[in-house]
């Protein structure tokens, strides 16, 4: 086989020299130990496989989502927005299927597994693709990519960065030889080109990775006026990004250019995930998951500078640099500067020029082992010595590094809850949902739906889709289009789930925010989690026999939090689906009393006493309320109070004040004196005029 790069120093040192395939095995066998260990740890927490996080569950929702759509004969592009290729839905095709069988929670639970074995997918391949190395290089990268914490986010739920870049290395290891070299096998490069094609079909960004192998071969091929190994690796490319897009693309090719292309070439920033390039960076090295880590950012950047000055001398050293070695840095550099360039930038961004990053510290890891073990200082006795540093330095760095995702897991866990069950005995089987996120109702086994409904996954796509120079939280002027298509979902739905009562993914004109509180009522809220019921289908009787009372404590919570407009909502809907509970008017009137608005907590105090004369809160309320405006009228609720509360100190203390200024001293002394027995504090609050 030919190896390029030989050494120019002319010292004899071998170009190459690949570890024995016991060896081999035992690194890769030892890093999938590893990363299917920490998953199965994170995937053992509460919720975390049948569950929803409150703050981030969105992803997940709508790359499944569309798997079950497609799988339901609904087709992305031509049916439903969809921002991507169509190469992980139809990956998850099979999965989906399974949910008529199984239910959408279960089958949602498969998807979650399969993503995270192509997550140790890229821990091992990762690890072999650097095998020409040595076994410190793949021990460096292993260790890298099984640890991060990027991994787990890449990991613990339906994502598309772990499947396309399993693509992208399976594609390497194709292309690239066991010694670092291009591979002479039409086969094998026209496989090679087939894999880098996919991970395209799955998501666009692995034309970064495609670029530099493209780059590889224009230098080590055509200068060597070949081209046909070229032409088999453009063929493998274009029939493994073609076959999976062409059906899609058929259909609808207008939409597809536009929602894949387009939108995401131009879409722009509402301030939302905007990041600095230097916090970017944190999240390429992983270093922004560390728990506790202060100034990642700048930790980051002097990382980066390291590697890339150890990048320098590493390739500059006497020997060999083969055309893998080439692949890695230029995938490296391409990577993170493509991922400079998005205006907005997620934290699980980063995983995809993390594992480039992982793979080019192996290679410069094993670069300067080699160097050093072939040196001045390379008798045998040091470079077991050396080997044995290195090793054991690995081993700290990879508990310590395990530590940090396990920290990282444990405080992203937290937040997991399970609202399927809920969500499910308040939503009938087969009515149509209109929601701002999928997760939620996926684990309610609730997505799909028997009658018409709008087959979408993507709220947040669908919004770039019609105006991607303004992504939410945006405050308008929105474009019609996209108020239209919320407008026309509304009245053909039967619930409406949002993350909140004023979700950022809706375009809150005054019509749709009029329409919303006009026919629909809030029957569910739980923390990221509220679900309306068309009012003229409403049967209070249906909803769980809890359902008022969880509505109550949602707006106590609310209320006890600062959130009155919220707690409003929740009274508000809990009275409307329990009209015969007093509770919900009651503290609707308190909050309406303490912000000023009289009128309507007298009258939210008056339906309470509707319900119940005897509250005696509303009484009293009801005689502060209107002590200063209608005295008379409010004696007579004290009064009606005392009969309930005979020892309200209160009551008695401003009874006997109103008492005594309209000429009824007797009678109101008698009352101050039993106020002060009750509460000895209020003697202060009697005036200096008034004897006792």
């Amino acid at each position: 086989m030919k190896i390029e790069g030989l050494s120019r120093s002319g010292t004899g040192m071998p170009a190459i020299r690949v570890p024995p395939s016991w060896g081999r095995r035992a690194v890769v066998g030892g890093v999938g130990l590893l990363a299917s260990a920490l998953l199965v740890w994170e995937f053992s927490r509460p919720h975390a496989l049948v569950g929803v996080h409150q703050l981030n569950s969105y992803n997940d929702g709508v790359y499944f989502g569309a798997a079950l759509r497609l799988a339901g004969g609904e087709l992305p592009y031509r049916d439903f927005t969809l921002l991507h290729p169509p190469g992980l839905p139809l990956m998850l095709a099979p999965a989906a299927a399974l949910a008529d069988l199984v239910g959408e929670p279960v089958a949602m639970a498969i998807a979650r597994v399969l993503t995270a074995m192509m997550a140790v997918g890229v821990a091992v391949l990762g690890t072999l693709l650097v095998r020409h190395r040595g076994r410190v290089a793949m021990m460096t990268t292993g260790v890298a990519l099984a640890c991060s914490p990027l991994a787990f986010d890449a990991a613990n739920t339906v994502e598309l960065e772990a499947y396309h870049l399993v693509f992208c290395l399976l594609g390497a290891l194709a292309l690239f030889g066991g010694t670092g070299t291009l591979t002479s096998s039409r086969r094998r490069t026209f496989a090679g080109g087939l894999a880098l094609g996919f991970a395209c079909a799955v998501k666009i960004w692995a034309v970064l990775p495609i670029a530099a192998v493209l780059a590889v071969y224009l230098v080590f091929h055509l200068r060597d006026g070949r081209r046909g190994p070229l032409r088999w690796l453009v063929g493998g490319m274009t029939a493994g990004a073609a076959v999976p897009v062409a059906p899609f693309f058929a259909l609808a090719p207008g939409r597809f250019l536009h929602d894949v292309f387009f939108v995401q070439l131009s879409r722009g920033t509402s301030g939302w995930a905007s990041m600095a390039v230097t916090d970017r960076f944190a999240w390429m090295t992983g270093l922004g998951g560390v728990p506790g880590l202060t100034a990642a950012s700048v930790v980051a950047t002097g990382v980066l500078a390291a590697l890339m000055t150890a990048v320098v001398v590493s390739y500059a050293l006497a020997g060999d640099r083969v055309a893998l070695d080439w692949f890695v840095l230029a995938a490296a550099l391409a990577t993170v500067a493509g991922l400079c360039v998005p205006r907005q930038f997620f934290n699980g961004y980063g995983y995809f020029p993390g594992v480039f990053l992982a793979l080019l510290l192996g290679v410069v890891v094993g670069r300067f082992a080699r160097a050093v073990t072939i040196s001045r200082f390379g008798t045998e006795r040091n470079v077991k010595l050396l080997r044995r540093t290195a090793m054991t330095t690995l081993l700290v760095v990879a508990y310590a590094a395990a530590l940090a995702r396990i920290g990282y897991a444990r405080n992203y866990t937290a937040s997991y809850v399970d609202s399927g069950r809920d969500l499910a005995s308040y939503i009938r089987r087969g009515a149509c949902v209109v929601f701002d996120g999928a997760t939620a109702l996926i684990e309610a086994d609730r997505l799909t739906t028997n009658r018409r409904c709008p087959a979408t996954v993507d709220v947040y796509g669908q919004w770039l889709a019609a105006d991607p120079a303004h992504p939410p939280p945006y405050a308008g002027p929105f474009e019609p289009r996209l108020v239209r298509e919320w407008e026309a979902a509304m009245r053909q739905a039967d619930y409406l789930y949002l993350v909140s009562p004023r979700s950022s993914f809706v375009p809150w004109t005054p019509q749709v925010s009029s329409y919303l509180w006009a026919h629909y009522t809030l029957v569910y809220t739980a923390p990221g989690a509220c679900l309306f019921q068309k009012t003229a289908e409403l049967d209070p009787r249906r909803l769980p026999r809890d359902a008022a009372d969880r509505l109550v404590g949602a707006g106590r919570s609310a209320q006890e939090g600062g959130d009155t407009e919220g707690a409003l909502i929740d009274y508000t809907a809990a009275a409307r689906i329990a009209p015969r509970d007093a509770v919900p008017h009651y503290n609707k009137g308190v909050i309406l009393q303490g912000s000023g608005r009289s009128t309507e907590a007298e009258l939210e105090y008056l339906k309470t006493l509707a319900i119940d004369p005897r509250f005696g809160s509303a009484l009293y309320n009801l005689g502060v309320l209107l002590t200063a405006t209608r005295p008379a009228k409010a004696i007579s609720f004290y009064e009606r109070d005392l009969r309930v509360e005979p020892r309200n100190a209160a009551a008695h203390l401003n009874l006997g004040l109103l008492l005594v200024g309209r000429g009824e001293s007797g009678l109101g002394r008698e009352h101050l004196r039993t106020a002060i027995r009750l509460n000895p504090e209020f003697r202060n609050q009697v005036p200096a005029g008034v004897r006792l």
